[in-house]
């Protein structure tokens, strides 16, 4: 693995979790292990977690709400 900076490691990671993430949870779903309604249940937590995090920096606002609208993707029927 090549050097990164810090910021680019912890990006790396980030990325790294919320891959795993998002497909574990359909995975779950699939399987049984949980139910469609357990699923949007952590999604909807997930939500409530990013708005309390937010503060009010305008400077990373942008980023919040592209966080907000990738997991609401997630709530939308198909």
């Amino acid at each position: 693995m090549q050097d990164l900076d810090p910021l680019e490691t912890v990006a790396a990671s980030e990325l790294v979790s919320s891959s795993l993430l998002a497909a574990l949870i359909p995975a779950l779903v699939n399987r049984g292990v949980l139910t469609q309604q357990d699923a949007n249940e952590i999604y909807e937590n997930a939500l409530m977690m990013l708005e309390m995090q937010q503060g009010a920096d305008p400077a990373v606002q942008r980023v919040y709400e592209n966080a907000r609208e990738l997991i609401e993707a997630h709530l939308r029927p198909e």
